[in-house]
């Protein structure tokens, strides 16, 4: 009696612990998915930044708006790296992973911004940020779900022509200083 109690708590305690354990490839996949996220930003290629997200992905910009889907934020991300940001470099940072369950995990990366420009020409200094992920693993491979990056702008941006935010802030709407339409 004593052997079958001593199992039962074995199984209630030790395999809870073991379904949030990770293989070390899916750690490295879910580790990985900054860098190509940033490879794809440094090429200026919507397209190939898209290739890490879920068709139904949820992200939220710097702006503090909120894109649904993959082709959103693909049409977002190619205007905005054709135009305002076509010199601009990212760069991941320090990358923190926690899984939630075996195909779920939480990703907060920091990132540095290089190669922006002041209205005059002259080189403005780095820029920081931190985005916060949700990754799941469909079908084998790992995909951003749920994206926020951290800073809001008043304003709607000229990339965002045809694409509609999902929960638009009090600052975006109407006419503002960034976007005087």
């Amino acid at each position: 009696m004593k052997n079958l109690a001593l199992a039962l708590i074995a199984i209630f305690v030790v395999a809870p612990l073991s379904l949030c354990a990770q293989n070390k490839p899916d750690e490295e996949a879910v580790r990985n998915l900054p860098r190509v996220f940033c490879d794809g930003w440094n090429k200026h290629d919507g397209h190939e930044m898209g290739k890490i997200l879920a068709d139904d992905v949820d992200y939220v910009t710097i702006g503090a708006h909120w894109i649904h889907g993959r082709a959103d934020f693909e049409k977002f991300h190619t205007r905005l790296l054709m135009g305002p940001l076509k010199q601009i470099m990212l760069s991941p940072l320090e990358t923190d992973v926690r899984f939630l369950r075996p195909d779920v995990a939480v990703v907060h990366w920091g990132w540095s911004m290089t190669g922006d420009k002041n209205p005059d020409g002259t080189a403005k200094p780095p820029r920081y940020g931190l985005f916060i992920w949700v990754a799941e693993k469909r079908n084998g491979t790992w995909l951003v779900v749920a994206s926020q990056n951290d800073n809001s702008s008043p304003g709607m941006a000229p990339e965002f022509e045809g694409i509609q935010p999902r929960m638009p802030l009090p600052d975006t709407v109407g006419t503002q200083p960034s976007n005087p339409k």
